[in-house]
């Protein structure tokens, strides 16, 4: 899909949704545009998947032009462009896009039921889109994106292998395969950027990205 075709879908199905099925507790924001994907070139060889573009400061959402703001330096381009590099990739190399494209009142981690009830239209969006890169394997940013998709009890730890008992890592890492998961596409979890710096996942980073590229690349 061309990204000015996404785009328009992504804004009619905000349309359709703010008008037949809004909440109460948290409505589509209608006053911003939807964010667009981001992508540098045709040679795709990782997506990156964020769930929505509502940052809880509200200023900031006005100059969110692209998914996870991977047009602008910050922390969080730091840490893609850091896994990128790990498995073997150019920061180019990559495509990102949010399941819902369109901005929320407020950030929905908490309103999730709301997202629940929207998801058919944007998921049926988002296969679409990504249908345009079948083998390119997909990593998914933070817990709520991975309930989201996977069900309520999906953890990113348990990918990661952590052992309860110990509460460190088994190194039998996994992933979220298609048939597990509402994308139908395998999944590799990871957390997100803020969550990076807690010691299980900062440990483990490397050791997760080493499985990835063996796996894919």
């Amino acid at each position: 899909m061309q990204i000015t075709e996404i785009f328009n879908k992504s804004l009619e199905i905000r349309n359709s949704l703010k008008s037949q099925n809004d909440f109460k507790e948290n409505p589509i924001d209608i006053n911003l545009l939807p964010v667009l994907p981001f992508r540098i070139t045709n040679k795709i060889k990782l997506i990156v998947l964020g769930q929505d573009p509502t940052v809880k400061n509200v200023k900031s959402r006005e100059s969110i032009e692209y998914t996870l703001n991977l047009d602008k330096a910050g922390s969080l381009k730091a840490y893609i462009s850091s896994i990128c590099s790990s498995i073997g990739i150019s920061f180019e190399n990559i495509y990102a896009t949010n399941v819902f494209k369109y901005f929320y009142t407020h950030p929905p981690e908490r309103t999730i039921c709301v997202l629940h009830s929207h998801l058919p239209a944007n998921l049926e969006l988002l296969k679409e889109e990504l249908a345009a890169y079948p083998k390119v394997p997909i990593i998914a940013l933070g817990l709520p994106v991975l309930q989201l998709l996977a069900g309520e009890n999906a953890q990113v730890r348990d990918f990661w292998s952590y052992n309860s008992k110990t509460r460190k890592c088994d190194n039998n890492f996994t992933f979220c395969q298609a048939k597990d998961n509402k994308l139908e596409r395998d999944i590799y979890p990871f957390p997100h950027q803020p969550s990076i710096r807690k010691e299980f996942y900062g440990k483990n980073l490397n050791n997760y990205l080493e499985y990835l590229k063996n796996k894919q690349f």
